[in-house]
């Protein structure tokens, strides 16, 4: 009979490192092109969020988004009126699907539906929200919780991984916009008129961005922002008035985020979507008076 050899321990070993060798070198490939794909889904994303923008903006009259807080939305009362003045996570709701947006029961609060919930999260955050039970800002790795129509009770607060440019919103008197943003930009920005700063409708053009990786629902940037901290989204506390003013450090930070390897990813005004360099964030038309500038940011890992 023949008899039949195994295999020594050390031609074992040497198969078991080889076979970990490939694995060594295929983990990086592999995490690569998962991480690539998570920023694919992200920027269909962006664009279904930015053609909602622009259907919006056509059955408006042409106008601009509100900011929407304490201002009616176009013919409404009552229950409708109180929700549209909850933001552009509403207010855009019904052109990003077909589906029936219901009001959570006994309330005046409108349901997120799943199919608006998956448009308006990023893959690549937890959308739980960064304070589970409560409302606040996201980070890097979290989405964040919207409030609701009473302000402080978090159930039925939205969660959305995407934050609007502020310089896009109407303007127009009768707004929460104008008792923080517009009053605090008057006193820190010298030099320039509150107005100068928005985006009327005609100009809102392919070089304007729209919505973008963010760790809260808007941002006001300014050009004379600094470089945060971290790049993790952690610079803030977990109540959004103390950081929502466009003064030191800055609202940049809330954009400036690692979430797409050193990039976030944003949709701009003629409904284009674009991976965007941390650095090129200072480069962006956020407003009109807009400051170019450059501003190098390191990978902190």
């Amino acid at each position: 009979m023949k008899s039949h050899r195994g295999f020594t321990l050390i031609e074992l070993l040497v198969v078991i490192s080889i076979i970990a060798l490939l694995i060594a070198l295929l983990l990086p490939a592999l995490a690569a092109a998962k991480a690539d794909g998570l920023s694919t889904v992200c920027l269909s994303n962006l664009r279904v969020l930015g053609q909602g923008y622009i259907e919006y903006s056509d059955a408006n009259r042409g106008e601009v988004m509100p900011y929407a807080w304490d201002y009616p939305f176009y013919g409404t009362t009552g229950k409708d009126a109180a929700q549209y003045n909850e933001g552009w996570t509403r207010l855009i709701a019904p052109y990003l699907t077909s589906e029936h947006i219901p009001y959570l029961p006994g309330t005046t609060e409108l349901s997120e539906p799943a199919g608006v919930k998956a448009i308006m999260t990023c893959p690549v955050t937890n959308n739980s929200g960064n304070i589970p039970g409560s409302w606040g800002p996201g980070s890097s790795t979290y989405a964040w919780r919207q409030w609701n129509a009473d302000g402080n009770d978090p159930q039925g607060g939205w969660i959305c991984s995407y934050g609007m440019n502020g310089w896009v919103y109407n303007p127009a008197p009768g707004q929460g916009l104008h008792s923080y943003i517009c009053q605090n930009l008057a006193s820190y920005q010298s030099g320039y008129s509150v107005n100068s700063y928005f985006w009327p409708k005609a100009d809102v053009n392919g070089a304007v961005p729209l919505f973008g990786d963010c760790t809260w629902v808007d941002t006001f940037p300014l050009w004379t922002d600094a470089v945060p901290g971290n790049l993790n989204g952690n610079n803030m506390s977990n109540e959004p008035p103390t950081f929502q003013v466009p003064a030191p450090p800055g609202m940049m930070q809330q954009s400036c985020l690692n979430r797409h390897g050193m990039a976030i990813n944003m949709v701009f005004g003629d409904g284009h979507a674009e991976h965007i360099p941390l650095g090129k964030l200072w480069q962006l038309r956020w407003s009109p008076n807009w400051q170019s500038k450059n501003v190098a940011i390191t990978d902190p890992n």
